[in-house]
């Protein structure tokens, strides 16, 4: 049991390229964007419908510098260094900054868009620790304070008609600023609550590779302390046969003594190959041919249950794949379940295995097969169904549901997933996905 307690060790992530992420940069990225996006439209609209006298030169130029800075940061998101808390509160600072010199053309502290500063401070308090958050936070005060009394003024000779000129920006102001907000923290939200989605079943995960561990742990135990009982037991086994050739009375229990050392047999194979098994793993075998793997598996399982007649679709000679050792564990505790279940039916069992290609590839990018198990048994029960895979189960067959719960891990070690499938009296099916090698 040691093999399938480091089995079901955590699967390591999928190897190749991939693009790096950056999720605080790509969101104040599309940010500077729809602040440029609006700083052109205020523009255009004061100049062609307001006619308000700006310069135009100082104003465009410093727009121009913004999406120079959004075009290196673009540049920035290409690097795999993920960005430090210090490098955030740097491009927030360059927003204030060209900001701040926006307004300083146009009116200053009594242009209505000068709470274009509550974006980027909530981009700020979203995205930073609260030291860097509060040196913004201290820094956009400070700009805010000094366009009071330092500024280009605006010249519009109609008092009136600036008064609805700054109504009319108030409102655009908020429009923009509200929406802005809204967008940047829904977007943070979001990523929060994903967050904790992948906790949380990065949680279960643990708690069930603790759980599969220690009942390695345990298996691992009992299978060293079995080698003693197996002695003795096989030694009697032994004496019994020689008493028996010179004692013809006990001829009559031959068959049961040869019934005996068979299992003994059984047991002493199943205790070697586990010990096989760990040797594999650590040897960390290649890819192999999945049809001959499968052909063979089946015919040694024949063996063990000769009474269950099994039906085997296998083709895809051309088909590899690795880490066989956790394959044959779940395919042979599936068709265990399937023997089980159509004896306890009663009738003639029939189980049909099938091996066939998935639509979808792996998340990696690798072909998928899928390994089909459908027996005609008794069925599952829907609430127990639920349970399997889950943890230990009580049974009315006497099962434990160890197996399924070894199953499932190794399964997803393996980059796949386990399905199961039953309606009550009508049979079961189990479907295997698992990438190939």
């Amino acid at each position: 049991m040691t093999s399938a307690a480091s089995r079901l060790s955590p699967a390591p992530p999928p190897a190749g390229p991939s693009l790096p992420q950056h999720p605080l940069l790509s969101r104040l990225f599309w940010l500077r964007w729809a602040m440029v996006a609006g700083e052109l439209l205020v523009l255009a609209g004061a100049q062609a419908w307001l006619h308000i006298t700006l310069p135009l030169t100082e104003l465009v130029a410093l727009i121009a510098l913004q999406a120079l800075i959004n075009g290196a940061t673009w540049l920035r998101m290409r690097w795999p260094r993920p960005a430090e808390q210090g490098e955030l509160l740097l491009q927030l600072l360059l927003d204030v900054a060209v900001l701040t010199a926006l307004l300083y053309f146009s009116g200053g502290s009594t242009n209505p868009f000068v709470s274009f500063y509550l974006p980027a401070l909530a981009a700020g308090a979203a995205s930073l620790a609260w030291p860097y958050a509060l040196l913004l936070a201290a820094c956009a005060l400070g700009a805010y304070s000094g366009l009071v009394y330092f500024y280009q003024p605006l010249h519009i000779h109609d008092h009136d008609q600036a008064m609805a000129y700054h109504l009319a920006g108030m409102w655009i102001n908020f429009s923009i600023s509200a929406l802005l907000i809204t967008w940047f923290v829904s977007r943070i939200a979001a990523a929060v609550r994903s967050r904790d989605g992948q906790l949380a079943q990065a949680r279960e995960r643990q708690l069930q590779s603790q759980r599969i561990l220690a009942l390695g742990t345990q298996a691992a135990g009992a299978a060293h302390a079995l080698n003693t009982p197996l002695s003795t037991v096989a030694v009697i086994a032994g004496e019994l046969r020689r008493e028996m050739a010179d004692n013809p009375a006990l001829a009559p229990y031959d068959e049961d003594l040869r019934i005996v050392e068979e299992q003994i047999a059984a047991c002493k194979t199943a205790l070697e190959s586990m010990r096989l098994d760990a040797d594999a793993q650590a040897r960390n075998e290649g890819s192999a041919p999945l049809a001959p793997w499968l052909r063979s598996l089946l015919e040694g399982w024949r063996l063990r249950h000769p009474a269950v007649l099994l039906v085997a679709e296998v083709h895809q000679p051309q088909w590899r794949a690795s880490q066989l050792q956790d394959l044959s564990q779940i395919v042979l505790t599936l068709l265990d379940n399937a023997a089980h279940a159509v004896r306890e039916r009663g009738q003639q069992g029939e189980i049909r295995i099938s091996l066939t290609a998935a639509d979808a590839p792996s998340r990696d990018g690798r072909a998928r097969a899928i390994i089909g198990i459908v027996d005609n048994g008794c069925g599952i029960a829907p609430e127990l169904l639920q349970r399997l895979g889950r943890g230990p189960v009580a049974s009315s067959s006497g099962g434990s549901g160890i197996g399924l719960m070894l199953a499932f891990a190794s399964a997803a070690h393996l980059g796949g997933k386990l399905h199961l499938r039953s309606t009550p009296g009508q049979g079961s099916e189990a479907e295997l996905w698992f990438p190939l090698a």
